[in-house]
């Protein structure tokens, strides 16, 4: 640094020393725009130790304008006036710089000629900074101002202390919140003519401030709310749904400030309840649908009070099938969907949904009900309303149905359970023709109790845990013991006593059947061969059903079995029901022939309980019929049933058959049966159903007597 600026006295020395450690770079020039002096700062910006007698053309060649700023230098040295402040761009080794620049005149008194002081600030960072603050809000301004959402911003005038209790912060935020700036669409999501009116005002003089902020969510939300749905009603009486998330700002514990973004979702929500109302309703007739159906039921199961029930009843239209393929699936539409104003018209008063299945099926839900009568009469009313003629072309159609009724908490629990007993009802109700049934779990073919029974009694026939009962046959002329028919019976160790009515269809059902007869004919036989050899001489006669006469190679098993306990043929007797008989007639005569070429005894079990066998009896190898007891048992007091007995009895021995009566209750019954000259007897007038023990007993003390 020259003394030309700062002078030779000790204090020079000092200045000088100030001067070349600013951060500021600073050049002297004189006034024909020569480098007289230059700081420490100065030479290192320029990158050049020997600045002094350099021209600032010279210096300044990468500068933005250099021409420009070396004039300015110049003017400002010889008219005094100094210029401060300016903003000037240089590129250094290729990277932009940006320097706050002075050029202050300066008059040496000693010399007598002016010059210039140019100081030069660093401004890069800063002004790049500014640069992409500038960037940024532009960028933001653009994204809000082009968002499909609207932002908006409430401001405070001082900040909101975090530390106090919940109650006291809603009530500073409602006393103090100042609605802020939003962009233009907040005017069209909430229906006002200029959002500009609202800078400035309390939230709380907004009159849709509610709609806006929940300011006690807001702060029970740890300031925060997210898609919140508000539901914004419009003065045509129409609504506007919204969605709106709000964030507090926050600083050093402090609300400063609130965000929020609402979205106008009207049209979402106009389209997603009509895919709502699609998957839960009928297309066809605009009736709940299962989906809908099983929502209500759960939800009425849950509100039904404890002395309260709900019934869920299944409605299937009879012969539907026909009335699409004679008159069109056109005019059964119209008819499906007269099906539910119908209902409808018969179910006024009664808390109930009505609900489309699918195809002819229909459901009623039938809620706060007493008992299971009011379900009964109210279905038979639907049924009735269904049953009217329609009116189609010159044709009156008349449409019947079955229902089936399950009730909670009488029956099931849940839903699911609840529509598959009523639909097993409905299926029993069309079976019988009876219109309309409830529930009964005997009537379950596939009742959780009867999938265990399926089980249990599979491990009973392997385990060997069914017993065989006996009840004796007896010649009606004479009272001497015949035979005696084998019985099964099962006692669970669990369950108890299983009744045979409720095993043996089940048994029926599957190819346990099969198992079981195996077994009832196998220890059958054996008991036999153990009472020939005590000297009793005794036929025996077991059930067997329609699947045994159709498995394969039935009568060369019945064989075997007899040649193992080295039995003849004779000894054995198997009774057949007639609607066995006429399942696959064809097969169960050829194994019903076999059998009696065996020299196996045939019996016709429950004669005149099912279908017509007269036309077949002719061909059947059989030897005696067996009338059911419900003739028997009433045939004193019942004299159509006396007609019954007495006609069948003499058909069977015109046809050369022997008969065999059940049922016999008391001597009276059998004195009868002897004047009709029926061949045998069975009853519990003659013995009940024993185990082979007791039977022995009973066979050994009725001949000693």
């Amino acid at each position: 640094m020259t003394s030309d600026f700062l002078g030779d006295d000790p204090d020079s020395c000092y200045s000088q020393f100030l001067f070349d450690t600013l951060r500021t770079a600073v050049l002297y020039l004189d006034k024909w725009g020569r480098i007289r002096s230059a700081n420490d700062m100065a030479k290192k910006l320029f990158d050049d130790q020997y600045l002094t007698g350099k021209t600032a053309l010279e210096v300044f060649g990468n500068w933005d304008k250099p021409i420009q700023s070396y004039q300015e230098i110049l003017q400002v040295a010889r008219t005094g006036h100094s210029v401060t402040g300016l903003n000037e761009k240089i590129y250094i080794d290729g990277v932009e710089c940006w320097f706050q620049t002075d050029k202050i005149a300066v008059e040496n008194a000693s010399h007598g000629f002016r010059g210039v002081v140019y100081t030069l600030d660093d401004i890069s960072q800063l002004t790049q900074q500014k640069q992409s603050l500038s960037k940024s809000e532009a960028n933001y301004r653009a994204f809000i101002e082009n968002s499909d959402d609207t932002i908006w911003r409430v401001e405070f005038p001082s900040m909101i202390s975090l530390n106090q209790k919940p109650e006291i912060l809603v009530k500073l935020i409602r006393q103090q919140a100042v609605f802020g700036d939003c962009n233009d669409l907040f005017n069209k999501i909430y229906e006002i003519d200029d959002n500009q009116s609202l800078q400035g005002i309390q939230l709380q003089d907004i009159t849709f401030q509610d709609k806006l902020l929940n300011i006690e969510e807001f702060v029970s939300n740890k300031l925060r709310l997210c898609d919140k749905a508000v539901e914004f009603e419009l003065s045509n009486d129409e609504y506007k749904y919204l969605k709106t998330s709000v964030q507090g700002i926050v600083t050093d514990e402090a609300l400063v400030g609130i965000w929020g973004v609402t979205r106008d979702i009207t049209e979402l929500r106009w389209y997603t309840d009509r895919l709502e109302y699609q998957a839960t309703h009928d297309v066809l007739t605009g009736l709940p649908n299962r989906i809908q159906l099983q929502s209500l039921v759960e939800q009425s199961i849950v509100n039904c009070q404890k002395d309260k029930k709900v019934a869920l009843m299944i409605i299937d239209l009879d012969s539907f099938k026909e009335i699409n393929d004679t008159l069109g699936h056109d005019i059964g539409d119209y008819i499906i969907q007269e099906i539910g104003p119908r209902i409808k018209q018969q179910l006024l008063g009664a808390s109930s949904v009505i609900a489309r299945l699918g195809g002819d099926e229909f459901a009623i839900l039938l809620v706060d009900i007493n008992h299971q009568s009011q379900a009964e009469i109210v279905g038979k009313q639907v049924l009735n309303g269904i049953r009217k003629y329609f009116h189609i072309g010159n044709i009156d159609v008349e449409i019947r149905a079955s229902m089936g009724i399950s009730i909670y908490p009488d029956q099931a629990s849940d839903f699911s359970t609840l529509l598959r007993y009523a639909d097993v009802a409905m299926y029993c109700a069309k079976k019988d023709m009876i219109g309309l049934e409830v529930y009964d779990s005997e009537r379950d073919a596939h009742s959780p109790k009867r999938l265990s029974l399926i089980s249990e009694l599979g491990k009973a026939i392997r385990n060997n845990d069914l017993t065989l009962y006996f009840q004796p046959k007896v010649s009606v002329c004479n009272q001497n013991i015949v035979g005696v028919e084998a019985l099964a019976r099962w006692t669970h160790p669990v369950m108890g006593f299983i009744s045979p009515a409720e095993f043996v269809p089940i048994a029926e059902m599957t190819d346990l059947i099969n198992d079981m007869t195996d077994w009832v004919l196998d220890e059958s036989l054996r008991q036999v061969k153990v009472w020939r050899r005590k000297s009793l001489d005794i036929k025996i006669a077991v059930n067997i059903s329609a699947r045994n006469l159709l498995q394969e190679n039935f009568c060369e098993h019945v064989e075997c079995l007899l040649a193992d306990h080295d039995l003849p043929a004779s000894c054995l007797g198997l009774e057949i029901t007639e609607s066995t008989i006429m399942k696959n007639t064809e097969q169960t005569l050829l194994t019903l022939h076999k059998l009696n070429e065996v020299g196996v005894e045939l019996s016709i079990d429950d004669f005149g309980t099912g279908y017509s066998l007269l036309a077949y009896l002719k061909r059947l190898p059989v030897k005696w019929l067996k009338i059911d007891y419900s003739f028997i048992i009433n045939m004193l007091q019942d004299e159509q049933d006396q007609i019954i007995v007495n006609s069948t009895i003499n058909m069977a021995h015109n046809l050369g058959l022997q008969v065999i009566a059940e049922g016999v209750e008391n001597k009276k019954i059998m004195q009868c049966l002897g004047d009709m000259y029926c061949e045998q007897a069975q009853g519990f007038h003659i013995a009940r159903p024993m185990p082979a023990f007791d039977f022995e007993k009973w066979y050994l003390g009725r001949y000693s007597d």
